[in-house]
């Protein structure tokens, strides 16, 4: 492939983007990133070593050459999260949970073997996780439950890697799981009852785009009366789903 090639230049870029995406899960060297990526370690190290220099990526100073994203990468994924039209969107409704619920509020997205916080509004004293940006469990989580319950190649792929215990109470059969996320379609809703937090329950539910669940709204708290809140949340994600639908026909 020549240099002009525009298909060779979005293979070059793809090859690159990947290799980002594995940095993000954790530090590897040129050869362990080229064997996942299936191309050259002389040519994934001259693709590290441009990064490098670019910002995006350091390299350990030894002999192994070992390769992690900089805190610019993060900026810059912390700016992806922050403008995201689902983010940006979801806010007032979040901030409006909140408000009507009296609880901790948050709007998650799928991130690997987690879910991602894009959204959160709660008082100084709630300490209810996941606050803005934090990656917590999926499994384990009102938010993360409801989003696997709806992407079986992710349930299948947490799955197989294991499924942490972060209370007695966390599902770690993946028989159980799935009995509960078939309970979580027929329901419209997944509840959280300690799984995550000792004390702390969590109710979240479904923000669809255009056919597909691309978010979860929930509420938490420690004194969380599930029957008071469930219409509350309900409503912010019904209400998200329909403004997400008007801003596509503008």
């Amino acid at each position: 492939m020549s240099a002009a090639d525009p298909a060779g230049d979005a293979w070059h870029v793809a090859r690159t983007m990947r290799a980002l995406e594995m940095l993000a899960l954790s530090p590897l060297s040129a050869p362990q990133l080229a064997a996942t990526i299936d191309t050259h370690p002389r040519t994934m190290r001259r693709v590290l070593e441009r990064l490098v220099v670019e910002g995006y990526v350091q390299r350990s100073g030894d002999t192994r050459r070992i390769y992690a994203p900089t805190m610019r990468l993060v900026a810059l994924a912390a700016q992806v999260l922050e403008h995201s039209p689902v983010a940006r969107r979801g806010r007032p409704y979040v901030e409006l949970l909140h408000e009507r619920s009296r609880m901790a509020a948050h709007l998650v997205a799928p991130s690997y073997g987690s879910v991602v916080c894009l959204c959160h509004a709660a008082l100084g004293s709630q300490d209810e996780h996941p606050h803005l940006r934090e990656l917590v469990p999926a499994h384990a989580t009102a938010g993360g439950k409801l989003l696997l319950a709806h992407r079986d190649g992710w349930r299948r792929s947490l799955v197989a890697a294991g499924l942490a215990p972060h209370t007695d109470r966390t599902i770690t059969e993946a028989a159980q799981l799935d009995e509960e996320l078939v309970q979580i379609r027929a329901d419209g809703h997944a509840i959280e009852d300690g799984e995550y937090q000792a004390g702390v329950r969590a109710v979240a539910a479904p923000v669809v785009f255009d056919g597909e669940v691309v978010a979860a709204v929930s509420a938490s708290g420690r004194r969380l009366d599930i029957d008071a809140v469930l219409p509350h949340v309900l409503r912010a994600a019904r209400d998200l789903t329909q403004d997400l639908a008007d801003g596509e026909r503008r």
